[in-house]
């Protein structure tokens, strides 16, 4: 199935492309991050997030080798949506849906990247780029150091895979 097919699965291609803050985000990240993603109304179907020339592209297909794997529903994408061009208004979101007990508006993660490869592919420097907004949601959440970030990570990758996970 191309994106075009599905108006959530679109919206998502068209943020990862074209939204400013997504591409500011693409800039940080090294050619070689990618990710699985996984949409809530569509099961067992994978996705791949990755690099290219213009920025970011959602392609069919899982990679072989993801950093993350997501799950996004159709409202979460809503969400991201209506967010402004601020990079770090963007992250924000992107985190309070991580952690929102609506199903109808969550995005599922684990992490399947060790801490050494998040920080060489460039997602630490992402976070930072981020700005105040998304250290203060860190802090909130009882990340206020590298330390606390890498231990998270580590709980995050400790996680079993989901069964919405193929």
């Amino acid at each position: 199935m191309e994106p075009g097919q599905d108006p959530s699965i679109e919206e998502l291609a068209r943020l990862f492309r074209e939204h400013p803050a997504w591409q500011r985000a693409a800039k940080h990240l090294g050619a070689a991050a990618m990710s699985t993603v996984y949409f809530s109304h569509r099961p067992g179907e994978a996705w791949r997030l990755a690099r290219s020339e213009a920025g970011s592209e959602l392609m069919p297909g899982a990679p072989p080798d993801p950093d993350f794997i997501f799950r996004f529903t159709p409202g979460s994408i809503q969400r991201l949506a209506a967010v402004g061009g601020s990079l770090g208004e963007f992250a924000v979101e992107l985190f309070t849906r991580m952690t929102d007990e609506d199903p109808r508006t969550r995005i599922d993660i684990r992490i399947a990247a060790s801490f050494p490869r998040l920080l060489q592919r460039g997602y630490v420097k992402l976070l930072v780029a981020g700005g105040p907004g998304v250290v203060a949601f860190g802090a909130r959440h009882g990340i206020l150091s590298l330390g606390a970030l890498r231990r998270f990570v580590a709980q995050l990758r400790e996680r079993e895979p989901a069964d919405w996970e193929v």
